[in-house]
């Protein structure tokens, strides 16, 4: 997902202007394209582990409880 870049240029100056189409704007300084989607997999792996050690304690606690 290479991310398409356009270089504009004015009578003094350049400017590099990167496409990040999928970024939220608020973002859009911070990452790129490719970066964004690996920020999205490394986010949503944590809550997905996180939802799984959730059940898993609860249904230790329901078989065996280990607070009196």
């Amino acid at each position: 997902m290479a991310d398409k870049e356009v270089i504009v240029s004015t009578s003094d100056e350049q400017y590099m202007v990167v496409d990040n189409d999928q970024v939220p704007d608020r973002w859009k300084g911070l990452f790129s394209n490719d970066e964004w989607f690996m920020h999205d997999i490394v986010v949503k792996s944590t809550y997905g582990f996180l939802a799984i050690a959730i059940v898993a304690h609860i249904l230790v606690y329901l078989w065996q409880p280990w607070l009196p």
